[in-house]
């Protein structure tokens, strides 16, 4: 019996399984902003300020995504960025990775890209994050739009996504 067509059939199902990964859903996530939990529902988290208090703590994804694995495993990851509301005037934009291993999503860290800036767009080169902005200059009121084209990379180190 001639082995080739088995062999075909066993590289066609391997290559078909690893096509079949899918991204995580970040919308159904756990991330970490300034060592704080935030678990995503439907893309929206809300927290009390403080035991008891009325003043809620809100976070969101933003519509800023892309997929590529970013750690090496050969599985799709999602770098999201996520509008974190902590009460007060600040709007902060944060960038969090949820990575995609076989034993299921996880989430990092956010790391802070800004105050009330504009995301432009989240791409990556090769295993880096790149975060295109835009920010105000040093000085400038919050109520002044941002204008400043600034670009930040990040990467993953040890589980941790950190600005590079």
């Amino acid at each position: 019996m001639d082995p080739r067509p088995l062999r075909f059939l066993v590289a066609l199902t391997l290559s078909a399984a690893c096509a079949s990964v899918q991204p995580p859903d970040p919308s159904a996530a756990t991330f970490t902003i300034d060592g704080r939990p935030i678990t995503l529902v439907a893309g929206h988290a809300e927290q009390p300020a403080a035991p008891g208090s009325a003043s809620k703590i809100l976070t969101d994804l933003g519509p800023q995504r892309v997929d590529g694995d970013v750690d090496g495993d050969g599985r799709p990851d999602s770098v999201v960025a996520l509008v974190y509301r902590p009460g007060g005037s600040g709007t902060f934009t944060y960038v969090a990775l949820l990575l995609n291993p076989a034993s299921g999503p996880s989430g990092t860290n956010g790391v802070l890209i800004g105050d009330r800036v504009t995301l432009s767009a989240l791409r990556l080169d090769g295993k880096a994050i790149v975060v295109e902005y835009l920010d105000r200059r040093p000085g400038e009121p919050f109520a002044t739009a941002p204008s400043v084209a600034t670009t930040k990379r990040l990467s993953l180190t040890g589980g941790k996504l950190a600005a590079q």
